[in-house]
């Protein structure tokens, strides 16, 4: 049988056809592997047999096509069409005969690959451009760019093979840039691939604040994003120091506007900027209260409290209007303040609910007891309770109820979303402390503790005291969650809340009214008194360790009266004298003072005579004002973290007054 085949173009047989027969050996082995545009063939004659010719027919999109080969056992089909299945036959020519054809199949495609990694970061009248090389055959890049609106300035670059990154400079700034990069091959180039990048001034730095009390630390980030080649980040400060990498964190001492110099290293030269710091004596230092016509506003009785994700502490002042001020634990600025229309003077701690972060207070007059949300609105008024002039509320764990104990000896629970009242319970007196733990409601009053059952507030028990409890101060809980201190006459006694026995009746120590009691991490008790005397007392409340004196000229009372001390987790102790000025002072564990200092120094009528808040180690102090100037409220950073367990104010920094 003929073949019947006429070869193609300049390798077509002049001669005669060769005749085909089953009688002479196919070739073996048939593999074609494709390739960019072209198979490669590769066979074998039969064992014994030399074939004087080879022919290659293969289909295509051209129709059918015939290549001989000579005695050549391995060919290159080239000028294929990538993508599209080819199928060959080989055939073994010997003489005037031909064997029947052995096919294969094979389908080309592209080597010459695309980049597809291609990225690119805008900066000052920059774009720093990167790149994966998405072959090792590259022999060469071709990277243009262009204003995305105007491909006519269109400027180009070729680069080697070997190079993966490349900075295009001089650009404008606020101009979005096409940036097309093609990789070449032995065969011609691939697709090309095209990102947009904007350059852009980039700011080389953030700060958590521009404006902070001397002391506070600062945190100074590097913008890794905007410079991403950047390395050898190195921070200057004031005092000499230096401190490297992408985040760093540190205080600035001094107040006034202070230098920090940023340095970095950007593809091997240094670059240098200058942060400006506003740096102030401290965080807070405000006394723009409202007041009635002709008298002056400030703090007595109260102690400043902290929303349950501490970026903003409270306070309310006490002279005639009870207002209630917010401020940013982080720029010490004024949120808001919320005077209600009919509040009177106050003589009440306030309390924040640790889950919705309502405050709640009472002035000096019936029916003014007041829950305001976080935004500083009303939400709500509670009119049956008497004078708030008594101890600061509290709130259950979960922040559903509010209890209210107020002078005429009533206590109330209170539903937190309405201010509806659950139950009403009667004891005798003022209350001078309200605490909570689980389904307990504890109420010191005179000389007797009241325990209620949270509840329904039917009466538990009562237990009498040899002494009365102080006014207006409030309990401290031990570590252990129910040895209970309380400030009674001249000393302080305890109670196991859980048992509802006493532990320590009336020891005193005291020449004359201690005020609310902190408990430290070591577990002993300190307290201020109203004899100018600060006592640290074993946990016992059988020996005093250590006290201080606070010496003034003209009196020998009321230095430390109404006082809320705080302690830190290294048993460090802080608090604020009244009377004559103010002295702050931080003693440390063994009673040595550490530190000490007077706000508004000579200004006798900047003296406290109510409490003192810590957190994060910015020291919160109110004073109560007086002559022709209001009180101030004032935050100095002084360090120290504020002690796990019960601090100032109630166990949490909510003043919650509830043990969880």
């Amino acid at each position: 049988m003929l073949a019947g085949i006429c070869l193609a173009a300049a390798s077509c047989w002049k001669e005669d056809i060769p005749e085909a027969g089953a009688g002479r050996h196919q070739v073996e082995n048939l593999k074609a592997v494709p390739g960019d545009e072209e198979v490669l063939l590769t066979w074998n004659a039969a064992e014994g047999w030399n074939p004087t010719d080879y022919i290659i027919t293969y289909t295509g999109p051209d129709g059918k096509q015939s290549i001989n080969t000579g005695d050549k056992t391995e060919w290159t089909v080239s000028n294929l069409v990538n993508g599209t299945d080819y199928v060959f036959a080989v055939q073994a020519v010997y003489g005037k005969l031909i064997s029947n054809g052995v096919e294969a199949k094979a389908k080309p495609s592209t080597s010459r690959f695309p980049v597809k990694v291609f990225d690119g970061v805008g900066t000052d009248a920059t774009v720093d451009l990167a790149w994966e090389a998405p072959a090792t055959t590259v022999l060469s890049y071709t990277l243009a760019w262009w204003p995305e609106n105007d491909e006519s300035a269109r400027s180009e670059v070729s680069l080697e093979g070997s190079v993966t990154d490349y900075t295009v400079t001089g650009l404008e700034n606020d101009t979005k840039y096409c940036f097309s990069i093609i990789a070449n091959y032995a065969k011609g180039p691939a697709e090309s691939k095209v990102i947009k990048v904007m350059p852009t001034m980039a700011i080389p730095y953030f700060l958590d604040s521009d404006n902070i009390a001397a002391g506070q630390p600062i945190t100074f980030t590097f913008n890794m994003e905007g410079y991403p080649y950047a390395t050898n980040i190195r921070w200057a400060f004031p005092d000499g120091s230096v401190k490297e990498g992408e985040v760093v964190k540190s205080s600035i001492f001094v107040p006034g506007t202070q230098k920090v110099v940023l340095t970095v290293n950007l593809k091997g030269k240094d670059k240098s900027w200058t942060i400006e710091v506003a740096v102030r004596e401290y965080l807070i230092h405000f006394n723009e209260w409202d007041a009635a016509s002709g008298t002056t506003n400030g703090f007595k009785g109260t102690c400043p409290v902290f929303s349950p994700d501490g970026k903003t502490v409270y306070n309310i002042t006490f002279n005639k209007i009870s207002g209630l001020y917010a401020f940013s634990t982080e720029t010490g600025e004024l949120k808001w303040k919320y005077i209600p229309a009919k509040a009177t003077a106050s003589y009440n701690p306030l309390t924040v609910n640790p889950v919705t972060g309502d405050i709640y207070y009472g002035t000096q007059t019936a029916g003014q007891f007041y829950a305001v949300t976080p935004e500083g609105t009303l939400k709500w008024q509670f009119t049956e309770a008497g004078s708030m002039q008594s101890t600061a509320p509290a709130v259950s764990a979960d922040g559903s109820t509010v209890y209210v104990a107020d002078k005429a000896g009533k206590l109330f629970a209170l539903n937190a979303s309405t201010g509806e009242k659950k139950w009403q319970a009667a004891f005798s007196g003022a209350a001078a402390g309200l605490i909570v733990k689980g389904g307990k409601v504890v109420v010191g009053a005179g000389k007797n503790l009241y325990f209620y059952n949270a509840a329904d507030g039917s009466l538990r028990k009562s237990l009498a005291m040899t002494s009365s409890m102080v006014g207006i101060t409030g309990f401290a809980v031990a570590a252990d969650k129910k040895t209970v201190y309380l400030p009674v006459t001249n000393g302080l006694s305890s109670f196991d809340i859980d048992a509802e026995t006493m532990i320590k009746d009336n020891f005193v120590f005291a020449g004359n009214n201690p005020y609310t009691p902190v408990v430290a991490p070591d577990g002993n008790v300190f307290v201020g008194c109203k004899d100018c005397w600060v006592y640290n007392v074993n946990k016992d409340l059988t020996a005093v360790n250590w006290s201080y004196q606070h010496v003034m000229a003209s009196s020998t009372a009321n230095a430390f009266n109404f006082s809320h001390p705080c302690v830190d987790s290294e048993n460090r102790y802080y608090i604020t004298s009244g009377q004559e000025g103010n002295v702050n002072y931080i003693f440390s564990k063994d009673g040595a003072v550490i530190d000490s200092w007077t706000y508004e120094a000579g200004d006798l009528n900047q003296k406290q005579m109510a409490g003192n808040n810590l957190l994060d180690g910015m020291f919160y102090s109110c004073f109560i004002g007086g002559g022709s100037a209001n009180g101030y409220f004032s935050a100095k950073y002084v360090g120290g973290e504020r002690a796990d367990g019960w601090s100032t104010s109630g166990g949490d920094i909510c003043g919650s007054n509830c043990i969880k």
